[in-house]
């Protein structure tokens, strides 16, 4: 899996809750937001189990979907919210 690869998943991700669930107010219900979130959170955990991101590999995944939220306009406390929930679904725990 090449550090290309795990970018380009977190952007998949970042766009699919921008999609789904907008940053703007208007464009948000809290049950869209939270089955959008499990969703995503699913998603990158499947990914962890096939592809066994180590440290590093996480940590790029992070940065890139914390970045891509932020293009999006989210709120900073948002962004890293769900960033960590996204990365503990990662690590099983």
């Amino acid at each position: 899996m090449s550090k290309r690869d795990v970018a380009d998943f977190a952007i998949e991700l970042a766009q699919e809750l921008s999609r789904r669930s907008p940053p703007d107010a208007a464009g948000r219900s809290a049950m869209g937001l939270a089955r959008a979130i499990d969703d995503i959170c699913n998603r990158a955990a499947a990914f962890q189990r096939e592809e066994k991101l180590g440290l590093y590999g996480k940590a790029k995944f992070g940065t890139e979907f914390k970045f891509r939220l932020k293009e999006s306009g989210y709120a900073p406390e948002f962004i890293d919210e769900l960033t960590t929930k996204l990365l503990i679904s990662m690590s099983g725990k």
